[in-house]
């Protein structure tokens, strides 16, 4: 079907551009940031087009915010650092694991050099399997569905607590966004069944910036109390490096601060759930890391429920309670099965995309087996397609 390029969605538009560079006839390829607005399965169908250049002896640079992507598509890992706007340095090529845990350890052996003061890791979910942590509070939802032009989702009914993340997990076009809306009140079930009635903080999956002042103005006007509030500048200001751009028009952002901006707000407005969809979009993979900690951090300290839209795989494990997965035929006919365990419902999810994850054992980030590989196939046929703890 013809269609016009203006009328692509983001994913189509970078599933697009990513086509376009591939069939070039060049003895050097650049892909700037591929996986952007795709979902798990199509950023690494992507990947797997990319890699497939290097059978034709040409050369292949990729920048990439999605470790688990990079890790998958890479040969050898050259690490950026400095001061962002001011300078920068390109480390030499390192092997990828080697680069990658370089990067996150924020120290080159190679040079005796330290450019980050804390090491990230990448431990599963602090709560997942925390059962000393007081959940005051229950809520559920029934069964619903909705329907949009052409478009049919079905979710089966399901409950979740304070202090909680459920984690929303699916190829784009399955309805996850949908059903924020819903929830949000934004969207009506076909069904007319009553979803609770709740305090709703929603930060959607596009940001269009409407406000005319600074970004101090803009929390001015949106979140008075909270972003004065000590506790607040602490847990997600000052992680989020917010009051580095207060004085900043608010038109004048980039995506990554425009998103960091949009984050703020939605966890400084109060409400009873959180619903943040692609929180990773724009952001780099330390702000990416940073993000994640502040949402799980605040989630936890103020008794809250988020629901959470996130394709970077180690941003979604590293945030999830829970999880819900989405199936179906995308864009046609879904379901949204019930809230289940971590690893259950990741094991469920990267079963129906063929992917299976190990666990570094240096900082527990997970890692995409090459397909086919031995690791591979040992997880697949003993059905462990995801890991809670480190495996090499």
């Amino acid at each position: 079907m013809e269609r016009n390029v203006d009328e692509l969605s983001g994913g189509e538009l970078q599933r697009f551009a990513c086509a376009v560079v591939c069939v070039q006839n060049a003895d050097v390829y650049m892909f700037d940031e591929p996986s952007s607005y795709l979902d798990v399965k199509q950023r690494l169908k992507a990947a797997l087009a990319i890699r497939s250049l290097t059978q034709e002896n040409k050369y292949i640079i990729v920048v990439e915010h999605d470790l688990s992507v990079l890790d998958y598509l890479s040969d050898f890992i050259c690490c950026l650092y400095g001061t962002p706007g001011a300078y920068g340095v390109v480390t030499m090529p390192f092997t990828v694991r080697e680069g990658i845990n370089i990067f996150l350890d924020g120290f080159v052996p190679t040079e005796n050099l330290r450019f980050r003061e804390e090491s990230l890791t990448f431990k599963v979910s602090e709560s997942a399997e925390d059962e000393e942590i007081k959940r005051m509070r229950r809520y559920s939802y029934p069964d619903m569905e909705k329907t949009l032009k052409s478009f049919h989702l079905a979710v089966k009914k399901g409950d979740f607590t304070d202090s909680e993340i459920i984690v929303m997990l699916g190829e784009n076009g399955t309805g996850k966004t949908t059903f924020i809306r819903m929830m949000a009140g934004i969207l009506k079930p076909d069904n007319d069944e009553n979803v609770p009635q709740l305090n709703v903080s929603y930060k959607p999956q596009k940001i269009s910036p409407k406000s005319q002042g600074t970004v101090r103005m803009l929390m001015h006007a949106k979140i008075r109390d909270a972003y004065i509030h000590p506790q607040f500048i602490t847990d997600v200001m000052k992680p989020l490096k917010i009051e580095n751009i207060f004085d900043q028009e608010v038109q004048n952002l980039s995506g990554g601060e425009l998103q960091r901006v949009a984050l703020t707000l939605c966890l400084g407005k109060p409400a009873d759930v959180y619903l943040i969809d692609e929180p990773s979009a724009y952001l780099d993979s330390e702000q990416r890391l940073h993000a994640a900690k502040v949402i799980k951090r605040f989630i936890l300290h103020a008794k809250k429920t988020g629901f959470i839209v996130e394709h970077d795989f180690i941003m979604a494990t590293y945030l999830a309670d829970r999880v819900i997965v989405f199936e179906g035929q995308p864009s046609v006919d879904t379901t949204a099965n019930s809230p289940q365990s971590l690893l259950t419902g990741m094991n469920k999810f990267l079963e129906s995309l063929e992917i299976t994850f190990r666990r570094d054992p240096a900082n527990f980030r997970p890692r995409i087996n090459k397909l086919n590989s031995v690791k591979d196939a040992e997880q697949k046929k003993t059905g462990n397609f995801f890991f809670m703890d480190t495996t090499d």
